[in-house]
């Protein structure tokens, strides 16, 4: 079994060669591993050539758009698995030996795992809420397996499937589109508890216009498909999740110092006023 992953990436140079050290040291390594730069304008594109020498593929995508740039990376992958990751993951070092695994079940079509951020306290109780929001509301919502962009894997056969029904964006949340054409084509997706793969907790600590601009995507997703009760479940778990939990989680990152592991009240006033980088 001969597995790919694939790396969309726009202005990552804070990030990209994290993940990409975390992909090279896996304890059974990718058969193939894919950059698809995306337009960037700052050193994104620099860094991932100098992994050339290590193995990694770096193609280019003009068309902007995270969509786009999946799209040209699945097709250029070569791999029976295509692996699908953000540039701002690190993956375990038992990730791609978990794929293996999984889909030795050939009745498995798509595999997903959850995340947690490992840029942000309470690492578990991250665990928890990135598990029950993004797999277990999202399930109970669409009566299917969701898939978690930032941590997943379909079989090439798969792929060639469901390209043509996967909708082009740009506005739109492209794993939930993809993981709602695949149920409707009879294809398996399995949550795999154990693949996990932490990310960066930058998208949650922005300005509560962007989380809003952001997460309305999840709700128009669902519309455009035609699932009302579903776009109208995610209308309302967002704005609790807005209401509730925003300021505190706010605060906390605000707060934190990823390197010592702790929370600084000094840190939290002298930063009150920034937001950290938005992909």
């Amino acid at each position: 079994m001969k597995i790919s992953v694939v790396i969309p990436a726009f202005n990552e140079e804070a990030v990209i060669g994290r993940c990409l050290e975390a992909l090279l040291n896996q304890t059974s390594p990718a058969d193939e591993i894919l950059v698809v730069d995306n337009n960037s304008t700052d050193r994104t594109l620099e860094i991932a050539e100098r992994y050339r020498r290590r193995g990694v593929r770096v193609v280019r995508e003009t068309r902007q758009g995270l969509v786009p740039a999946r799209n040209r990376g699945f097709d250029e992958a070569t791999g029976d698995v295509l692996g699908r990751i953000d540039a701002d993951t690190v993956v375990e070092p038992d990730w791609v030996l978990r794929l293996r695994s999984a889909f030795a079940d050939p009745t498995v079509s798509a595999v997903t795992g959850p995340s947690w951020f490992y840029d942000a306290p309470l690492r578990r109780t991250g665990l928890a809420g990135q598990r029950l929001f993004c797999h277990q509301v999202n399930r109970m919502l669409a009566g299917h397996p969701m898939l978690w962009g930032s941590n997943m894997a379909l079989t090439r056969d798969c792929w060639r499937e469901v390209r043509d029904h996967a909708c082009p964006g740009p506005d739109i949340f492209e794993d939930l589109d993809l993981a709602i054409h695949l149920h409707r084509l009879g294809r398996r997706v399995r949550y795999e508890e154990n693949l996990r793969a932490p990310v960066s907790a930058r998208r949650i600590a922005g300005s509560l216009r962007e989380l809003h601009h952001y997460l309305r995507t999840w709700h128009h997703t669902y519309s455009m498909h035609g699932q009302r009760r579903a776009a109208v479940g995610a209308r309302a778990v967002k704005a609790l999740g807005l209401v509730l939990l925003f300021p505190s989680v706010t605060l906390m990152l605000r707060a934190y110092q990823p390197y010592e592991g702790t929370l600084s009240i000094r840190r939290l006033f002298s930063r009150a006023s920034e937001a950290r980088p938005i992909p």
